[in-house]
């Protein structure tokens, strides 16, 4: 089956791994964004870790180029981020 990304929610051979919504990344297995753990957040190109919903909280982890997918250009800085954290390597 494979990655599959739609509407704010990642899966991974047809589980759901994780969500994103308004920057804010969470883990869990909802197929609701906004719903599960909050792991982090990115805003201005900067990446933080945290347990807080509002992007722009938390400890920095480092910039959004820091963890770019190749030929994933075109989407958003916190999908990327998320995608990498949940399919590459944990970040959070």
């Amino acid at each position: 089956m494979g990655v599959e990304f739609k509407n704010g929610v990642i899966k991974d051979g047809g589980r759901v791994i994780g969500n994103v919504k308004n920057d804010v990344i969470r883990e869990g297995s909802s197929s609701s964004p906004g719903s599960g753990r909050v792991i982090g957040n990115v805003k201005g190109g900067v990446v933080r870790r945290g347990s807080s919903s509002s992007a722009g909280s938390g400890s920095t982890v480092g910039k959004t180029r820091d963890y770019s997918i190749k030929g994933a250009n075109y989407v958003d800085e916190a999908i990327a981020v998320a995608c990498y954290h949940f399919l590459i390597r944990r970040i959070f």
